[in-house]
């Protein structure tokens, strides 16, 4: 005869885990439907999404600047700044931290901030950047960097 999933009739710690697996599988994949498809496929050359110019219309203030503010700034602005690099402004990112600039426009390959955040290195705390919002940053440095 099996047994029961325990003797007071609550699931083992297993199962619920188990069953948390499976929701937020369901959750990523409705989560993908509604809009947060994998990002395009990129060009080796620009880091732009395949198909499209590396100078797309990114803004700094709309699309950039709230990535900054929700993953970058705990430790890199107000009252901590770590390694000199405060992100609360364009003017202040753009300045570079103690080991010097940290966005180098129209290269995001030699930009120091795109290369951390690609390689899973930044934000140290938190979640990681989505695929969509590393590829923000790429496009935008793509195409100058602009404050706009």
């Amino acid at each position: 005869m099996p047994r029961s999933s325990s003797l007071l009739g609550r699931p083992r710690p297993a199962a619920v885990f188990g069953v948390l697996f499976a929701m937020a599988a369901v959750l990523v994949l409705v989560l993908s439907a509604c809009g947060g498809a994998a990002a395009p496929a990129a060009d080796a050359a620009t880091g732009a999404p395949a198909g499209t110019s590396a100078s797309a219309d990114v803004s700094f203030s709309k699309d950039v600047q709230p990535i900054l503010q929700s993953r970058c700034v705990n430790c890199h602005g107000g009252q901590r700044t770590e390694k000199g690099l405060n992100m609360t402004s364009y003017d202040k990112l753009m300045a570079g931290s103690q080991n010097g600039p940290v966005i180098m426009a129209g290269d995001p390959n030699k930009s120091t901030l795109i290369q951390l955040v690609s390689q899973g290195k930044m934000p140290k705390s938190g979640p990681h950047l989505l695929p969509v919002q590393i590829q923000l940053l790429v496009n935008w440095v793509s195409a100058g960097a602009k404050n706009n």
